[in-house]
């Protein structure tokens, strides 16, 4: 879809709809509804109830922490109300506060999950680098004024690059089973006097990136090597890397999803680096296990429907469905070969 593209107030359809959401986390407890604190989701829940006219409840692609912004958070939801593209972006903008918003809202098949359909994530952590405290910056930026070195800063990131054990990154809290991301790149790169971190992974443990972040700009203050990032990575301790970075700087900027769902691309912000003119979902994802298998899925679950609607032969859909089956077999036996390494590496 065309990012200036005419909004159709004609086509009502209820199901599964998915939006793109925009919001400045500053005055949230973070996405999830809690019960003693503003969240981004019940804001939202409210303002598209309003325009259903009945309970909504929405999942997202990723929550984010209290006072972590987002500049594309993908959300799903089912209804049964019949609404158009248009009465869900500009009736929710019209129930939503300034500082949450609705990009784009489109209609997805029943198989598309906001969290579980997502192939990776990408986060752009800010920095603005100058001696004197920023002002117009001041909510969407973290403050440091000590001169960075950003050749160090990336030459320790390179480190981070691959399918890895992040426990030196992980916070205490962290709920995830594994503690092994799949970082595709990490960029530190200077505009200025702004200094961005740009990094995407298939997903993230808890504070991981502002765990990285704040080990990085340790690094580029000169108050540690850029080999000390291998040390804590071989550790594995946490309480060995430095302070977890302010939430101020943290921008949720993508989520990639198998082409088939056909969701709206859009320049990646946040508007501090809109110069760059980089879009949504522009770099090639690796080519590796996790990838294929989301992939063959994706495309499989699209031909059986194709298949159902009359428009994709029988024998064509069997034979993606048996790719699909090929591609999460293979990914079965990298996750289960993954412990057997850790052990080997660990003699």
């Amino acid at each position: 879809m065309p990012f200036f593209t005419p909004l159709d107030d004609n086509e009502r359809r209820p199901g599964r709809i998915a939006l793109g959401v925009e919001y400045d986390g500053s005055r949230y407890c973070g996405w999830q509804r809690l019960s003693h604190a503003p969240s981004v989701q019940e804001t939202l829940e409210k303002a598209l109830s309003k325009v259903a006219s009945t309970p909504i409840t929405v999942h997202c692609s990723g929550r984010t922490d209290s006072g972590v912004h987002a500049v594309r958070q993908v959300v799903h939801f089912d209804t049964s109300v019949g609404r158009s593209r248009k009465a869900w972006r500009m009736g929710g903008n019209v129930n939503l506060p300034p500082d949450i918003g609705i990009h784009w809202a489109v209609p997805v098949p029943d198989d598309f999950h906001a969290r579980f359909s997502a192939i990776a994530r990408r986060y752009r952590y800010m920095i603005i680098n100058q001696p004197f405290r920023p002002v117009m910056e001041r909510h969407n930026a973290t403050w440091c004024r000590e001169p960075l070195n950003v050749a160090d800063m990336q030459a320790a990131a390179a480190h981070l690059v691959g399918e890895l054990d992040f426990s030196a990154f992980r916070a205490a809290g962290c709920q995830s089973r594994s503690p092994r991301r799949h970082v595709h790149f990490i960029e530190v790169s200077r505009h200025g006097q702004l200094v961005m971190i740009d990094i995407q992974a298939n997903a993230f443990l808890h504070h991981m990136v502002r765990n990285i972040a704040g080990t990085l700009m340790a690094i580029g203050r000169g108050e540690k090597p850029v080999e000390w990032i291998i040390e804590l990575m071989r550790g594995g301790d946490r309480t060995r890397s430095s302070a977890t970075a302010a939430a101020t700087g943290l921008h949720f900027v993508d989520v990639i999803y198998p082409p088939r769902y056909e969701l709206p691309r859009e320049p990646l912000g946040p508007g501090l680096v809109a110069h760059l003119g980089e879009w949504t979902g522009e770099r090639p994802l690796p080519d590796c296990p996790m990838v294929r298998s989301r992939l063959a899925r994706a495309e499989a679950e699209g031909a059986e429907e194709a298949r159902a609607a009359g428009k994709l032969s029988e024998k064509e859909a069997i034979r993606l469905a048996s790719v699909a089956r090929e591609a999460e077999r293979l990914s079965r036996e990298h996750e289960q070969a993954i412990p057997a390494a850790q052990n080997e590496s660990s003699r």
